[in-house]
């Protein structure tokens, strides 16, 4: 019954921000906060539980509506587009959507200073985290598109154009560790081929920028491009491997060490969807431990996503998030029973095949309602390329640290990684060029493959 009520509220606060970031939500606030409270009065479970769902689509409405909704002098300034000097920090990439600042002061032709004005997006990938930004160039107003809509709902409250743009990479701090770091990673693995060195890059923190188009669409259309953004399978292995090396150390000890990477891997990495959900379940496995208490992990998934949603309602919208939460509650609800089902097969690799089938199985509904395609060899390809993603994650994290302390050392841990980046480069060439690899079908049939995803999960828990 508690999961039940955790992601009865999680789509209910889901529904309420959806519906927060597109309409103005006071009167669905004050009637939904009405009907909870009288619901919530009652003492029968089917009450109980309509007042709660009631309540998250309120709070969620109201949380987004507040967070989704223009309300900057950012946002009044830049309906005129005017040219202007800025200065401010990069708060964290959004992906295809760009970069996120937090504009400190704009000196605007027409309009003089205005300090603190708000949040401003600029496009592609400039700087990292926590580094300062300054220039010139073209404030301009989001727009009603869903490019430009989907901006909005990451935080963005105008669009900078720079003509004219200074970076300063961050001097002390986590966020100067974190860039340190990438700048290490980046310089350890200009030893290797280029391919080789943009798939580490990947793999570690998600670079992408450099892997070519021809192996991008081979991993695309073998199912492994998840390999190529930093996922809450990276953070498992990361922490890990800090609990694996200090193993002879006591359970306190690993935990503070385990928490502490997690918070260095999501600086390092930059807040992706999937790592921010890995990143709040391990932070729920971490104090489960502690507590001396075990966790249902599909309690601990509802309850990040709810965290999640709340903190950020532009995340109900993301694509990576919901391939990020589909898999992991696919992992968990059908890895095992696939591995049992696999017939005299070792356990080293009924195990992997379980969790690969698993995966694909949840995320295949929404595959194909968002891209209209089909990985045909996914689950094959996933089990051949899974195993050799942890040492090539961790050999390379390491190469990037140790080059800090001594190029000489990070070179020689970056050698030991690249036969396992080869194996995975190989095992997507081969797949991703097979002719029936992938298979286009209509978005339709997303509701049929949806169905039978739904009445998998109520199988599974009934």
């Amino acid at each position: 019954m508690r999961l039940g009520r955790i992601w009865l509220a999680v789509a209910a606060l889901g529904a309420g921000t959806v519906h927060g970031c597109g309409r103005d939500p006071s009167v669905l606030v004050a009637l939904v906060a009405l009907c909870g409270a009288a619901l919530l009065l009652l003492r029968f479970r089917l009450a109980r539980l309509a007042g709660l769902g009631a309540l998250a689509v309120g709070l969620g409405s109201l949380g987004a509506g507040w967070r989704c909704a223009p309300h900057s002098a950012l946002t009044v300034v830049a309906e005129r587009a005017p040219f202007c000097d800025f200065s401010g920090r990069v708060l964290e990439g959004a992906g295809g959507l760009g970069t996120l600042a937090k504009l400190a002061s704009i000196d605007c032709r027409g309009w003089g200073t205005v300090l603190d004005p708000g949040v401003a997006v600029l496009d592609g990938a400039v700087g990292v985290a926590g580094s300062s930004l300054s220039g010139r160039g073209w404030l301009l107003p989001l727009g009603t598109d869903r490019f430009e809509r989907a901006r909005a709902r990451v935080g963005a409250q105008a669009a900078l154009d720079p003509t004219e743009l200074h970076l300063r990479a961050p001097a002390s701090g986590p966020h100067a560790l974190a860039a340190s770091a990438r700048a290490h990673l980046e310089a350890v693995t200009r030893s290797l081929h280029p391919t080789r060195a943009a798939l580490l890059r990947g793999l570690v923190v998600g670079d992408t920028e450099r892997l070519d188009l021809a192996l991008l669409e081979s991993f695309r259309r073998a199912g492994l491009s998840h390999l190529l953004a930093v996922s809450g399978s990276n953070v498992a292995i990361v922490v890990g491997a800090v609990a694996l090396a200090l193993r002879p150390a006591g359970l306190i000890a690993r935990v503070a060490a385990g928490a502490v990477a997690l918070g260095l891997y999501l600086l390092v990495v930059g807040p992706e969807p999937s790592v921010l959900r890995a990143t709040l379940m391990g932070a729920i496995a971490l104090a489960a431990l502690v507590a001396g208490t075990r966790t249902d992990p599909l309690a601990a998934l509802g309850v990040a996503v709810l965290v999640l949603i709340a903190l950020r309602p532009g995340l109900v919208y993301s694509v990576g998030l919901h391939l990020s939460v589909a898999a992991t509650a696919g992992i968990v609800l059908w890895g095992e029973a696939v591995a049992r089902r696999a017939g005299r097969l070792p356990r080293v690799v009924a195990v992997p095949l379980g969790v690969s089938v698993g995966a694909q199985l949840a995320v295949a509904p929404l595959l194909v309602a968002t891209f209209g395609e089909l990985s045909l060899v996914a689950p094959v390809a996933n089990l051949l390329a899974a195993p050799a993603v942890p040492p090539a994650t961790v050999l390379g994290l390491a190469a990037a640290l140790a080059h800090g302390l001594h190029p000489a050392a990070g070179n020689v841990l970056v050698r030991l990684a690249e036969p396992w980046v080869a194996w995975i480069v190989w095992v997507g060439e081969v797949f991703g060029s097979l002719s029936w690899a992938s298979a286009g079908l209509p978005q339709e049939a997303a509701l049929g493959l949806g169905a039978a995803a739904v009445a998998g999960v109520w199988i599974t828990l009934r």
